[in-house]
């Protein structure tokens, strides 16, 4: 039997139009068929498509198509998909589908203060009631990430990690000053696990100072897998293969690029963001189809049931994961995915009627999105004058009339010797280590007690330090193994800086609270800590802080959990004033009383002044486990002629007050969710809320609490085994504890670790190791 005939008879069959699909998905054998008419579509598609998008580049004007080019590649083509069709990821049953997309981020739920079992039921219970009163469905928001540095080379990114370029980072700005003009405002948002997407969320949500909105990161969002493509330059690999064979695995439903090894060490399975997944839900390369498959799930059972509870919904992703949104959330059809658009930094909003149909608007043309029912906060042609100047120039080659010289017999090396050429790889967009390791933290002073006139102890206070490696040759210190918990306090604030109670107030990071954050994120970096999720308060500048400190981990990726439990002290009618303002008006004895007492109030704030939480109503609707305060409620009701149900918002704390919700918080939560589970755990949070967990873990007596003083941005490391802070050697040959105040409470704060069984066993074993070399 000639060796060739099965070839020859695939070509047959695909020159007489039969094709050979898949159950899941289309294979190459198809494209055979669709390359013909692909590159006659080329330019029109191109014509329709979004001109900065970082996927799509017309690839006709950089090298002509070559119809011979097109034969020699077919067959590789056909090898590869055919070889390729037990990677794909999607194979999961209805029912599978559901477990895992409710079961991803269970472990840390990011939204705040969970609602108990019981009111979850009453709840649904209510809501099958014939005389329930229908809810008013919520908005869905789509918006496309800002450009990455990739972007601006021309690179084919997927999953590959790069971060925001400049441009990126102003097309976030953009965006939320759309969203503020319309007067959207966000109640959750979604946004996947790569770097871009996060950031943008982080950026859009700061400038409109909503940094408190849950947000939830998920692979089903993450930019479609585009293979052995990915860290390739796109004009190369044109040039490579072919303009029409690019084509194809662009813009064609289901013509999946070749796929990438499972040995390359860029393959998703090797990193650790994806080690909670299932090996088979990791794709190797994706067609748009699979990628629409892959976050259908996520709108069946979350985000649609996020709209019917009345939210708005922000999803910030990538253009083929919100392809596959709109796909399912419109009805739109499978030939018509591929034309369907979006801007960065334009957000398309999509509304529904009470059956969860699209409503379809009544706008000017030029905002409507192809397709469906979205409508563009910005006209589009308006955005592509704006960005053509930006544009024309990005994507620009040299050499561009040269053509392809050679065609490699293996598609897969091809790839491989593109990849060099490109010069990029998964390691090349991590962070550079910022020159300044060496800065030292300035404190600030303490927001509410001084210790000039308190007992101080003769006795010397040494800390438990650990140390950085002592080769010179090695940057970083080894992996630390948890479970451990690293606290650390916010950076400073313009507040801090001038001595003001802050309180529950909101303002945003100085200039040096950001340096700070950024310090304690190189530190840690440099010990080798890693970390699983994030706990944070609800204020802007812990939030802060935890963004800031993790981009120098390179770790956005990881849970962020937000709470108002891990809010500061409520200071009443003090916030916003200064000692000496409080002195003058309540006189100095009465300062003192509020200083050092433990259970001693300020005076309540009114419930109508600006300092109130209860009148921050953007806040105020995420409070769910706060008690009904009916005195309020029927005041605010009667004033606004409506029922309306108001909480139990502090109006002033104690510090004991504040302790009472943050130590059960870390022992109901945190401790259960992360810590026991043997979790590396990372909370930044405010002095006194951090000063309550402290005193649970060290066992500092109450009397002491106000003696104790935490510095800015400064790692606490809480070693669960040993039960005792450690702080981290800078490298700089000074004493941490020269260095930082920490009050006449240090005494309780530091004290040795203790050392257990287990130590002495593991430190037996490594003994033993070391004397078996």
């Amino acid at each position: 039997m000639n060796p060739f005939f099965p070839f020859l008879l695939l070509l047959l069959l695909a020159a007489s139009g039969y094709s050979f699909h898949h159950p899941i998905h289309g294979s190459s054998i198809r494209l055979i068929t669709e390359l013909s008419s692909t590159t006659e579509k080329s330019e029109a598609t191109l014509n329709t498509d979004n001109k900065e998008d970082d996927e799509i580049i017309d690839l006709n004007e950089i090298i002509s198509v070559q119809p011979s080019k097109k034969n020699q590649v077919i067959s590789q083509l056909i090898l590869d998909d055919l070889n390729s069709l037990d990677e794909f990821s999607a194979c999961l049953s209805p029912k599978q589908e559901k477990e895992q997309v409710l079961s991803e981020g269970e472990e840390f739920d990011s939204r705040p203060d969970r609602i108990a079992k019981w009111k979850r039921l009453v709840k649904n219970v209510k809501r099958l009631s014939p005389f329930q009163k229908k809810t008013k469905k919520g908005k869905l928001v789509l918006m496309r990430c800002g450009h990455s540095v990739y972007h601006a080379n021309g690179t084919f990114t997927g999953w590959l990690d790069p971060p925001l370029s400049e441009r990126g980072l102003e097309q976030c700005k953009h965006a939320a000053s759309l969203l503020v003009t319309e007067g959207f405002e966000p109640d959750v948002v979604y946004t996947s696990r790569l770097k871009r997407s996060i950031v943008t969320s982080w950026k859009v949500l700061e400038a409109m100072d909503s940094l408190f909105i849950p947000v939830v990161k998920t692979y089903r969002l993450n930019q479609r897998m585009y293979g052995s493509l990915q860290g390739l330059s796109k004009s190369e690999t044109a040039a490579e293969v072919g303009v029409d064979v690019i084509q194809a695995w662009r813009n064609t439903l289901k013509a999946k690029p070749p796929r990438l090894l499972r040995d390359d060490p860029s393959h998703p399975c090797h990193d650790r963001r994806y080690a909670d997944l299932d090996n088979d839900l990791i794709p190797s390369s994706e067609s748009i189809f699979d990628c629409k498959e892959r976050a259908r799930p996520l709108w069946d059972y979350k985000i649609k049931k996020d709209i019917e509870e009345g939210k708005t919904v922000l999803v910030i992703a990538h253009r083929d994961s919100l392809r596959g949104i709109v796909s399912v959330a419109n009805g739109v059809k499978d030939e018509d995915i591929g034309s369907v658009n979006f801007l960065t930094g334009v957000p398309a909003v999509y509304k529904f009627d009470d059956d969860m149909n699209p409503i379809e608007p009544e706008v000017d043309p030029a905002l409507k999105q192809t397709h469906t029912s979205g409508v563009f906060l910005e006209k589009i042609e308006g955005v592509r004058r704006a960005l053509e100047t930006q544009n024309q120039t990005q994507y620009k080659i040299e050499n561009a009339g040269q053509r392809s010289k050679r065609r490699l017999d293996n598609l897969q090396t091809t790839m491989a010797n593109l990849r060099g050429l490109n010069g990029t790889d998964s390691g090349s967009m991590a962070n550079g280590e910022a020159q300044n390791n060496g800065k030292k933290w300035t404190d600030d002073s303490d927001e509410f007690e001084d210790f000039d006139d308190q007992e101080e102890t003769d006795d010397p206070v040494h800390a438990n330090i650990l140390p950085l490696s002592n080769d010179k040759k090695v940057d970083y210190n080894s992996k630390q193994e948890g479970p451990f918990v690293v606290l650390i306090r916010h950076g400073r604030t313009p507040h801090n800086n001038m001595g003001l109670f802050t309180g529950w107030e909101d303002p945003p990071l100085a200039e040096g609270g950001v340096e700070d954050a950024m310090n304690a994120g190189r530190l840690l970096k440099r010990h080798g800590f890693e970390f699983d999720v994030v706990y944070t308060s609800w204020l802007t500048r812990a939030i802060q802080t935890a963004y800031y400190c993790l981009s120098e981990l390179d770790m956005f990726w990881i849970p962020m959990v937000k709470s108002w439990r891990l809010n500061e002290r409520m200071y009443g009618d003090l916030t916003g004033k200064s000692k000496k303002m409080i002195a003058n008006e309540y006189g100095e004895d009465q300062l003192v009383k509020w200083r050092r007492g433990h259970a001693i109030r300020p005076p309540p704030t009114s419930s109508y002044s600006l300092s109130y939480p209860g009148n921050d109503l953007r806040r105020a609707k995420h409070f769910k486990d706060l008690r009904i305060s009916w005195r309020e409620t029927i005041n605010r009701s009667i004033e606004s002629r409506k029922f309306s149900i108001h909480r139990r918002f502090p109006k002033t704390e104690s510090l004991k007050d504040c302790m009472d919700r943050s130590i059960p918080f870390y022992t109901q939560r945190i401790k259960r969710e992360a810590v026991d589970q043997g979790k590396r755990v990372l909370i930044t949070s405010h002095e006194n809320a951090i000063r309550g967990i402290l005193m649970h873990l060290c066992d500092i007596p109450q009397e002491a609490m106000n003696k104790l003083h935490l510095p800015n941005g400064l790692p606490l490391v809480y070693n669960v085994r040993g039960r005792c802070i450690t702080l981290l050697d800078d490298g700089s040959g000074a004493d941490p504890m020269g260095q930082h105040d920490f009050g006449p409470a240090a005494k309780y704060l530091f004290r040795p670790c203790e050392l257990d069984d287990q130590f002495f066993e593991e430190m037996e074993a490594k003994s033993r190791e070391a004397s078996a070399v």
